[in-house]
This record gives structure tokens, sequence and C-alpha cells, in this order.
């Protein structure tokens, strides 16, 4: 049998169904004496029927083979001469209109498996792809989210060692910067755990939350206090509309990318004015802004503003306005980006107030 597999190339279904089609047609021997002249193909094209839906047109023809010989076999035992070439071509149609039709469902269905082969195989290297895409994503969303918590630790930490260095009694002072270097490391291992969160799929940590206070521990954080072009800032919160039910690392990683964003932008203005604030819009959501005095998004960067790797900064990685808007719409709010009437860019997000999310859950 391994000899036969070899030579057709056939798999084990293919053999047996020969097999099994060459039995049932060889049981015409048993059933009648040799000699014996009657119905001489009486069980062949049960047996060739058998073979093609099995095994496809291998087996059938070589059952078909089989029939032919021993009919003829019994024909010529009994005293008669053969089919004949005209019996000999109606045999073969018979044959055929048996076997074509079981090789067509054969080779459909050889077919639909070889495309379900080929969807798996893709589906192999989309998900391969995809999780490539998601390792990509989670190396820039940790160097872009950490870098401003990293900065913040090495300017305070600078600016304790220059007070150690140069005020020893400065106790106090140096006692409140090194409280601020661990907030910024707890607000790190936040980060990291809130991109593994993220890319996990897992539930938001929702707590209600200040959004005036978030902000401006935010862009404490964004501006830097030693940098050389400083940025005037404009606080301007609706205190009905300062409890929002949010992920707090998640949400103030939006809130410090949208206030470095706008500082960036207004490098090298004359006018450096940050606004930022509140307002509890007609349909009860919490509409948070920052407005900035820089050049504005152009109408071709907006349609792409907040699609990953966007981005027509220099050193930028545009992962920051991407990242945001999907930490926004998990919160169920969106985030857009307008153009100031005054000059620069507006950016607004809205979000759940407090109130209504815990009134919903």
């Amino acid at each position: 049998m391994t000899s036969v597999m070899r030579v057709f190339r056939w798999l084990p279904r293919e053999v047996v169904a020969t097999v099994l089609g060459v039995f049932i047609i060889s049981l015409r021997l048993a059933f009648t004496g040799v000699p014996d002249g009657e119905m001489p193909f009486a069980l062949v094209w049960l047996g060739v029927l058998v073979a093609a839906w099995v095994g496809g047109f291998g087996p059938a023809t070589v059952a078909s083979a089989v029939g032919l010989a021993i009919g003829q076999y019994i024909l010529v035992s009994g005293g008669k001469s053969g089919i004949g070439f005209t019996g000999l071509a109606f045999y073969a149609l018979f044959s055929l209109i048996l076997i074509v039709p079981a090789e067509i469902y054969h080779r459909m269905k050889r077919r639909r498996q070889a495309d379900q082969r080929l969807l798996a195989d893709m589906t192999e290297r989309l998900n391969r792809t995809g999780r490539l895409n998601a390792m990509g994503e989670l190396a820039g969303a940790l160097a872009h989210e950490l870098n401003q918590p990293l900065t913040a630790i090495a300017n305070y930490a600078g600016a304790a060692q220059y007070l150690v260095r140069n005020n020893p009694a400065a106790a106090e002072d140096v006692a409140g910067l090194l409280d601020k270097i661990v907030g910024q490391i707890d607000r790190s291992r936040g980060i990291i755990g809130g991109v593994r969160r993220r890319l996990a799929g897992d539930d938001l940590q929702l707590a209600p939350e200040s959004l005036s206070a978030m902000f401006e521990e935010a862009a404490e954080i964004a501006l830097s206090p030693s940098a050389r072009e400083p940025v005037s800032v404009r606080y301007a919160f609706d205190r009905d509309a300062d409890r929002v039910m949010v992920d707090r690392i998640q949400i103030q990683q939006v809130m410090v990318n949208l206030v470095r964003n706008a500082a960036e932008a207004m490098a090298g203005s004359p006018q450096r004015e940050l606004r930022i604030g509140s307002a509890l819009t007609a349909e009860g959501l919490v509409e948070c802004y920052v407005a900035d005095r820089g050049p504005g998004v152009s109408s071709t960067m907006r349609e792409k503003l907040f699609q990953p790797f966007a981005t027509d900064k220099a050193e930028g990685m545009g992962v920051g306005l991407a990242m945001s808007r999907t930490i926004v719409e998990a919160h169920g709010g969106r985030i857009s980006a307008d153009p100031n009437p005054v000059g620069g860019a507006i950016f607004r997000f809205f979000l759940q107030p407090a109130q209504a999310s815990a009134g919903g859950s």
C-alpha cells in the first residue's frame, strides 16, 4: 500500500476508496457462478460510485477498469463475446457520468480547503503583524509618556542638588523637591500600568476626580520651570463641571500631552499665553479645552492629527495625540482640534461628569 501511495501520490483516503470500490465490484464473482453471462456489470456502477465519491477520479478510474475486466471475464466465461466497441463506449460514458461530478466535488473541496489554509495563514500573519505593531505602539507609548516624568524628575533632582550644594540649611525645600520626585516615580509606574491595561483590554480604573486639580498638576509636569521661554497660563474652570469620573493617570496623560504640545507650538511666538478651562455643555458633558497662540494646525494635518505616527515635528513621534484619542474614547468621550479665533489652536475633549457616571452605573 505504501508503494501505491508513493507512485500515485495518493493519500490513505484514496487507497481506501480504491480498495472499497474494487471489493464491491468483485462481489459480483461471488454472487453468481462463473461462467454466467447474466448481468456481468451488476455491481460495477455501485463500486465506481463509492470509489468516486470517497476518493475521487483516480480510485474511481481504477475501480471502473477492474469492473470492466471482471465483466469481460464473466461474459467470455459464459460463452459470450465481449462488450465490443459500442459497449465499451457506453461503459466509458456511464463511468464518466458517475466519476466527473464526484471529481468536481473533490476539486471544489480541495480548493475550499486550500482557501481556508490560505485564510488561516493570512490571519496568522496579520495577527503576528498586529502583535508587532502593538509592541511598537507599546514601545512608542512608553517612550513618549515616560519622557515628561523623567524630565521632571531630572529637573527636581537638579534643583535639589543645587540647594544642597549652595544652601545646606534649605532642608525643607529639598524635602519638597524629593516628594515631587517620588510623585513622578509613582506617576511613571502608573503610566506603565495604564499602557499595559490598554493593550490587554482591561477596564479603566474609574473614580471621581477634580478636573481643575488634575489640569493644574498636568500643567506643572508639562511646563518645566527651567524652560527658556516661559508660558503664561490662565485657568478658567467651571465649578459646576469640576467633578468627572475618569481614570486619573490616563486622563492626566491626555492633559500633559495637550499642554506640552501647546507650549511647543508657541516656541518663538511673541504671545506665549495658554488658556486651560472647562465648561458644562448642553448635552450634560464636561468640555475640557487647551487653547494656545501658536501657528495653528493646517487643514492637511488636521485630517490625520489623531492618527498614529502623524506629526509635523522634527523630533516628534506622532503617538501622543493618537494615544489621547484612544484614552478619551475609552472614557466614552471625544476629542477634536479647532482654530483659535485669536490665532493658534484649541484642543477640546469631552468627559462624563461624575454625578452622571455614578448614577448610570
